[in-house]
């Protein structure tokens, strides 16, 4: 899609086979390999076609400009053909969480977490330290099962997220429920204002911050949206 311009004049969304699917000038959006868009949630295919809608006649666009599609984009195409290559991806990041490493003291966000991990039979190994940590035994099995129980939905989220803040275990607690959006965003987001704080203004710092705090809300939009299903 980059480089592309608006080509379509009307956006719309269609029901076909139980999938909602957005539509430019009636026709489905092709996924990059192919494949429909189409979603399960009618208010996230309207979300969706509203991103499409927002571009202006004429106008470039990219997926930067797209994120709801971007999202849905590699559920559909990348996760749902093979989940358990997404989860042993996600299991990366958590073997080396950046929430577990707390120079100034466990904040009450990583405590949040760990709370709310414990539940599940996780008790991560913290440090104030550089030096890797290394996790006790049984960790990352308890974690992939955790992993296990997420959907493909949850899976698209949890990869932006989890890119987002450096954290599965924070991404983990937000899908959860267990942590805010809001919080989310301060915890990523703190080394950055301490940097700030410290040395002053910083536009590319601030760029950098303001990228991670859409990106983090792009995903918990297209969670909210996706969970809204009709049984």
């Amino acid at each position: 899609m980059s480089g592309h311009k608006r080509f379509w004049k009307a956006v719309s969304v269609a029901q076909e086979n139980g999938l909602f699917e957005p539509r430019l000038d009636g026709r489905p959006i092709r996924l990059p390999q192919g494949k429909v868009l189409a979603v399960r949630s009618s208010a996230l295919a309207e979300a969706i076609a509203g991103e499409w809608g927002q571009i202006a006649e004429g106008a470039s666009f990219t997926p930067d400009s797209l994120p709801l599609t971007r999202m849905a984009g590699t559920m559909i195409e990348r996760i749902a053909p093979d989940p358990q290559a997404t989860r042993d991806m996600l299991l990366g990041f958590g073997v080396d969480d950046g929430l577990c490493y707390c120079a100034d003291g466990i904040s009450p966000v990583a405590e949040q977490v760990f709370a709310w991990l414990s539940g599940y039979g996780i008790h991560p190994i913290v440090t104030d330290g550089l030096m890797p940590v290394v996790q006790p035994e049984g960790y990352l099995e308890a974690l992939g099962q955790l992993l296990a129980m997420q959907s493909d939905l949850e899976l698209a989220v949890l990869g932006v997220l989890a890119q987002a803040t450096g954290s599965l275990l924070l991404s983990l607690a937000v899908v959860g429920g267990a942590v805010s959006l809001v919080d989310a965003v301060l915890w990523a987001n703190n080394d950055e204002k301490s940097q700030l704080a410290t040395w002053g203004q910083d536009d590319e710092l601030v760029r950098t911050m303001e990228n991670r705090e859409k990106d983090i809300l792009d995903a918990g939009m297209f969670l909210t949206l996706g969970r809204q299903v009709s049984i």
